[in-house]
């Protein structure tokens, strides 16, 4: 009973940085409105506007993709047995924004869709973690090491493409959607995306919940799982296609943010001291969210009123953190 009263302040926290978000530069007068504009909203009224329209769907989104990433990042560290391992680095967001550019750039206004948009950024995180795996293989075992410098080298293709999509665009607007994209941002959030993210976070971090003893079974390796009769191969898939959709639902509404699906798995393996239980995939997943969310709070206090992307600042963190990993780990995953 006593760990599940855990739950209350994690929700007072989350509802103080909403409002923290929401009434930032706001005055006296303004703040008053605010009561009002959830009980009767307006859509005549700018500030009800702004609240409801703009700050909230926002911060909503910037928790629910938080959310996806750090599930992503656990997911694809359990799959290669790699602490350093995230859908950044291992070039999945990358492989996601490629076709995310695609969509922008070569389809016809009218064929634009967030649901396509989701399917061909499925394809392109999907196709590159196969890609990643399969050239990571030595002597039918995948190597860590490898995989991050393959992941490397195919994120510096994906980006160049884009690159190359861009500047082949022309005097077209669309190179502007890419521009955005590339930098990680949560300007363009709706009230569709955030439903849209919302369902498809919850029903995998479900799955994940239900699967999270075979899970971390599958960090034993492939001949110790198969000796207690798990299906490698068959969890290898699912984890696969799990983490890819993730990325992609996460690049599809937000562009590539890096590093959170690297540091947050390890900063909640801290607070559980390595005792992990089913509690530990909610736990991510709401820790995620809430530092993706005071990422985007930080970023629009800096060089306002427009702020920075937060998948800037985010890199601006991650990096660090990575290179310190790097130095800490133990050379037998490398």
């Amino acid at each position: 009973m006593t760990r599940q009263l855990y739950w209350i302040p994690a929700l007072l926290l989350f509802t103080l940085l909403l409002l923290i978000g929401l009434t930032e530069g706001i005055n006296k007068e303004e703040l008053m409105q605010l009561p009002e504009s959830f009980l009767h909203y307006d859509n005549t009224s700018i500030n009800h506007i702004v609240w409801i329209d703009i700050r909230l769907p926002r911060l909503l989104l910037a928790f629910i993709t938080g959310a996806a990433l750090g599930l992503s990042g656990y997911l694809m560290q359990v799959l290669v047995r790699n602490p350093l391992a995230d859908p950044y680095v291992l070039g999945s967001s990358s492989g996601a924004s490629l076709f995310a550019a695609i969509f922008f750039i070569l389809l016809p206004p009218a064929a634009l869709s967030l649901t396509l948009l989701l399917v061909l950024t499925f394809c392109g995180a999907f196709g590159t973690n196969i890609l990643s795996l399969f050239l990571s293989r030595v002597r039918g075992e995948i190597s860590p090491y490898r995989m991050i410098l393959v992941g490397i080298a195919i994120s510096g293709m994906a980006m160049s493409l884009v690159s190359l999509l861009m500047y082949t665009a022309g005097e077209d607007q669309s190179w502007k959607s890419i521009i955005f994209w590339t930098f990680g941002s949560f300007q363009s959030a709706s009230w569709d995306k955030v439903l849209f993210l919302s369902i498809l976070v919850t029903i995998i971090g479900i799955i994940c919940y239900l699967l999270f003893y075979p899970i971390q079974v599958m960090e034993l390796g492939a001949e110790n799982a198969n000796r207690i009769g798990l299906s490698v191969t068959i969890y290898r898939i699912l984890i696969l296609l799990l983490s890819s959709l993730l990325t992609a639902a996460a690049v599809s509404v937000a562009g590539p943010i890096g590093f959170l699906g690297l540091i947050m798995p390890h900063l909640l393996r801290i607070v559980f001291k390595f005792q992990l239980n089913k509690r530990f995939i909610p736990w991510l997943c709401y820790a995620s969210g809430i530092f993706l969310m005071l990422c985007e709070m930080i970023s629009t206090m800096i060089f306002p009123p427009q702020g920075i992307p937060a998948g800037i600042l985010m890199s601006i963190i991650g990096v660090p953190f990575f290179l310190f990993l790097l130095l800490k780990t133990n050379d037998k995953y490398l």
